[in-house]
């Protein structure tokens, strides 16, 4: 039986805040990772994207996330994709010709990375 290939980088970032309807709990995510499919098993075992979370600051509503500590992400590959996409467009949108540049070499080198 093949096993699942799991590639993992730690991911530190500052305060993200995640909301509902009912609440909201503000987050730092912890690690990034990339499980990657089983050959041979189509679409019942695709690739994924996992995020992890810790939380920082707990709800104050009882029985919905009062003893959540850790959250988590997963998204398709494609899914991840287009997400990243807009991510780095939006957060690039002050930056400089220069800046924009170091970060299009920075993005190359880590798809390298991980072929």
């Amino acid at each position: 039986m093949k096993t699942k290939q799991l590639l993992t980088q730690t991911l530190n970032t500052g305060d993200i805040t995640v909301i509902s309807n009912v609440t909201s709990v503000t987050v730092a995510a912890n690690k990034i990772s990339r499980l990657e499919a089983v050959s041979g098993h189509g679409p019942e075992s695709p690739s994924t994207v996992h995020v992890d979370f810790s939380v920082k600051q707990p709800s104050h509503l009882a029985a919905i996330l009062e003893e959540t500590e850790e959250l988590g992400l997963i998204l398709e590959l494609d899914d991840a994709v287009q997400l990243g996409v807009f991510l780095i467009v939006m957060g690039m949108e002050h930056k400089t010709a220069e800046e924009i540049t170091v970060m299009m070499t920075q993005l190359f080198n880590q798809i390298s990375d991980f072929q």
